[in-house]
């Protein structure tokens, strides 16, 4: 575009002065810039007839137009990678132009590392975030409830699943994936299962394989919950997992304490198929279908769903399996922190929920309360692994 040459020469007529008749006589109108969307630098002819002070005035325009084609040429692109979506003002002073140009450039490359992790509008209207990994396997995580839709592994193999009768409007928690319970787990003083489910996350950081999300106290939660609380979820995709921790800070004056689930809906070939493996056998098992609910006693490690299940297993967590022979895999729900209940649930027969087609292993603190003091955070986490059977 010739701008080296128009800096030369704006720079070798300021050091000129104006001398004899050249120094009144008049400027020959501007060149005009071409409108046909490309650009071509004007051509500056008879320089001899000029005054500097006239010359250097045109040379400074025409590389304020120089800036202003190089400004919208960027702002194309960067609109292009969705750079727009983060938030980048293009309103930067001209004379910061080449800057600005290093400045997007570096930016760009930033954000195309994690536009696998950009969020985006899902079609029914809420906004989600997809997350994927190197090795192939990818999730789907939306802001509502920070509820994960969707975990494929590497080989494509869907390990989450949602009802038929979920909605996706925000009218009601999302019936599939993973809903967090909390700060009540099923029901109570507060709504079934708490607030947290049916609440906008906040969505901290999306970056390829990995999304953290908080949720703090409101005055909807606080009109049925009166405690200041941070709660942060972070979902990472490894090579082989997809791991996710749950993080509650207490950050009022006084404790307080809870009940909570990772309410996992898991996708099953058929739930004919299917058997829960554990260290069950002799275990102490709530039996919530009872009325009143009632304890009974495991008498096997592999627990079949042939009828309406609500189940608390009691101190069993972190090496719990779902044994699919119709997906001819297995996939370890493991617990290492935090959660210390599992929770098996389905609605065996309910044709409209679906049944057939998924189970609920749930990684839960639901026997006992969880108390957290002021200024005290509690931990959680719990991996999905897959593998062959």
């Amino acid at each position: 575009f010739g701008v080296r040459s128009l800096v030369r020469l704006r720079f070798s007529v300021l050091n000129q002065r104006p001398h004899g008749r050249h120094a009144r006589r008049r400027l020959p109108s501007p060149p005009a810039i071409r409108q046909s969307g490309s650009f071509s630098p004007p051509r500056i002819s008879n320089t001899r007839n000029m005054t500097p002070l006239r010359l250097s005035l045109l040379v400074n325009v025409a590389l304020v137009a120089l800036a202003c084609y190089f400004v919208s040429f960027h702002r194309q692109q960067e609109l292009g990678s969705g750079l727009a979506q983060r938030g980048v003002g293009t309103r930067l002073g001209l004379g910061r132009a080449s800057a600005l140009m290093h400045a997007l450039s570096k930016r760009s490359v930033k954000v195309q590392d994690a536009i696998m992790g950009t969020h985006g509008d899902s079609p029914d209207g809420l906004e989600t975030v997809k997350l994927t990994h190197p090795s192939g396997s990818e999730a789907t995580i939306y802001k509502w409830g920070a509820t994960a839709t969707s975990y494929k592994d590497a080989s494509g193999t869907e390990w989450l699943a949602v009802r038929p009768d979920a909605k996706f409007d925000g009218s009601k928690a999302i019936s599939g994936g993973i809903p967090h319970c909390f700060p009540q787990f099923g029901p109570g003083e507060l709504p079934q299962h708490g607030f947290a489910r049916d609440s906008f996350w906040t969505l901290e950081k999306a970056e390829g394989s990995r999304a953290v999300f908080t949720l703090t106290d409101s005055e909807k939660t606080r009109s049925v919950w009166d405690y200041p609380f941070k709660a942060t979820y972070t979902v990472e995709l490894t090579e082989d997992a997809m791991k996710t921790r749950l993080e509650v800070a207490n950050t009022g004056d006084k404790a307080f304490d809870f009940t909570g689930a990772l309410h996992s809906y898991f996708d099953v070939s058929n739930i004919k198929n299917v058997q829960i493996c554990g260290p069950f056998k002799g275990q102490e098992i709530l039996d919530r279908m009872s009325s009143p609910p009632a304890k009974i006693q495991a008498d096997s490690d592999a627990i079949t769903i042939t009828t309406e299940t609500d189940q608390v297993v009691e101190g069993i967590v972190g090496s719990v399996k779902i044994e699919d022979s119709g997906k001819g895999k297995r996939l370890l729900i493991k617990s290492t922190e935090g959660w210390k209940d599992t929770v098996l649930w389905n609605p065996y027969g309910n044709e409209n929920m679906g049944y057939e087609k998924f189970v609920c292993v749930e990684a839960a603190a639901a026997s006992e309360p969880v108390k957290v003091q002021p200024g005290n955070v509690w931990v959680a986490d719990m991996d999905l692994v897959p593998a062959a059977l």
